[in-house]
């Protein structure tokens, strides 16, 4: 009698799921910034230009990330992000413009940090984060969003840009803060702000491109203002 083998479980006619695209580079208003990874996918270096040329540098450890922010070459800080189960935790002797403090949810997604901005918080519907709440010294908002049925490859990098602005190791790796999403943002957001006893309210709309994989490869946000619309920011963004 002929028994047979145990099936394989592929076929030839199964599609292989491709590795995930690390985001490379990324341009915000024409204003370029490139990301270099080590041979694992951690990132280890950008630059950004903020007033002078500031280079970021990471050494990854265990459960820890060396950070060092170098000002035009003439100028250093340095401080380490402590990890916890894989989540940025605090950050020892924090520069000014750093995140020093996370807290999150029983979903890993963060519910509130604080840096020199003043506290924020968080409000999210499973992977969806439907609010923002800032807590600046003169002023307090929120800022809330609505989603569409659709997605994109990898993950949203709109997302962790609007949370940790400063901070583009977030954008890179947005898992060490629990901002992965691959949710759109639909139509428009809406920001709800009281400064100075006065309540303002502006309006955003979205408008996605991707590349030929299903990653986000442009996004133009346009501003609501009486019945008339103007961009107000546009973001580029190259996978490899």
């Amino acid at each position: 009698n002929f028994t047979s083998c145990k099936p394989d479980d592929t076929t030839e006619d199964e599609p292989v799921e491709e590795p995930a695209k690390k985001l490379v580079k990324f341009a915000r208003n024409g204003n370029e910034t490139i990301f270099n990874y080590d041979e694992q996918g951690h990132l280890i270096e950008y630059s950004v230009v903020m007033g002078v040329l500031t280079t970021y540098t990471f050494v990854w450890g265990e459960n820890t990330i060396d950070i060092t922010l170098d000002l035009a070459g003439v100028y250093q800080e340095k401080c380490t992000l402590k990890l916890e189960n894989g989540l940025a935790s605090e950050i020892i002797e924090a520069p000014l413009t750093l995140t020093s403090s996370f807290k999150y949810n029983s979903s890993n997604r963060l519910i509130e940090c604080e840096d020199w901005l003043g506290p924020r918080s968080f409000e999210w519907n499973d992977d969806k984060l439907m609010a923002i709440h800032d807590g600046f010294t003169s002023s307090s908002g929120i800022k809330t969003y609505t989603y569409n049925n659709n997605t994109t490859k990898g993950y949203n990098p709109l997302i962790p840009l609007q949370v940790l602005p400063t901070e583009l190791l977030y954008m890179a790796h947005p898992e060490l803060a629990g901002l992965v999403s691959q949710k759109l943002i639909d139509i428009e957001d809406s920001y709800d702000i009281l400064n100075n006893g006065e309540e303002c309210t502006y309006s955003y709309k979205y408008e996605y491109e991707f590349d030929e994989d299903g990653y986000i490869n442009k996004i133009i946000v346009r501003n609501n203002e009486e019945d008339s619309e103007y961009i107000v920011g546009e973001y580029t963004f190259v996978w490899e």
